[in-house]
């Protein structure tokens, strides 16, 4: 019994010895997180860690997570975007944005020190992300007219253009966005009913178009058919002819006999 007790007691201290140790060297990184290891001697290990254990050995190393997922830039409601289009109209934009951080360049955001705590919930470099959003947004937006943003071609275009510029500006941070996606285009309300009746007007144009398409469509029909009666009619007097030459040979044929 007492042999019983002694290696249950084995079993507890290197049980306790086990997690003080795992507490001393390791540290785990989370799922949806990026690790980065800095030591007190080399400083930033220009690596990036993957979720999982890591070695991370007290008062020599610090395992900094940071977030691998995608994170939304949100521009909506009282933070929605106002840009002055270029026919000099104010439109409100509720906008997100996908972004995260460029894989295999975390490391690069804390030897920066962007991985520090801002104080608003967030690390710097989301508020310096954001900020560089916003002020490419401003600039490319710009370029529509207010009309272009209900042209979803146009608006595409110009998206794509502001998206490769963020990116562009975004790249000293190590970080990409993935897209911009407008939800909702307002303006102010005497521009709104003037550009429902720019919108009407347009689709009014489109089917006047469509309509003459139909027209001129109708009128070939009509001619096709008017050709075809034409023709028909031509073909069926030619052979009534053909049929009465026919009869009067034959009874021609018959009085002489």
């Amino acid at each position: 019994m007492k042999g019983l007790t002694r290696i249950s007691q084995i079993f507890v201290l290197v049980f306790l010895g086990l997690l003080v140790l795992r507490g001393l060297f390791l540290d785990n990184v989370t799922l949806g997180k990026v690790g980065v290891r800095r030591s007190n001697i080399g400083g930033v290990v220009a690596t990036d860690l993957e979720p999982g254990w890591r070695l991370e050995i007290a008062g020599l190393h610090k395992i900094i997570e940071l977030p691998s997922t995608y994170q939304f830039l949100d521009f909506l409601d009282q933070d929605a975007l106002e840009i002055r289009t270029k026919d000099n109209n104010i439109v409100t934009l509720d906008i997100s944005v996908p972004y995260r951080i460029k894989p295999g360049e975390a490391w690069e955001i804390v030897t920066a020190g962007n991985h520090a705590e801002d104080g608003l919930n967030g690390y710097r470099f989301q508020r310096l992300t954001r900020e560089t959003t916003v002020g490419v947004l401003r600039q490319h937006l710009a370029d529509l007219q207010s009309s272009d943003f209900y042209d979803t071609d146009r608006r595409n275009i110009v998206t794509d253009q502001a998206l490769a510029a963020l990116n562009e500006q975004l790249a000293p941070l190590h970080v990409e966005a993935n897209a911009i996606l407008m939800r909702a285009v307002f303006f102010r309300a005497e521009y709104e009913t003037q550009l429902l009746q720019i919108q009407l007007n347009a689709q009014n144009k489109l089917l006047d178009g469509a309509r003459k398409e139909v027209a001129d469509m109708q009128q070939k029909l009509d001619n096709y058919q008017q050709k075809t009666i034409a023709l028909a009619s031509a073909r069926e007097q030619d052979w009534v002819a053909k049929l009465a030459r026919v009869d009067r040979a034959y009874q021609v044929g018959f009085l002489t006999a």
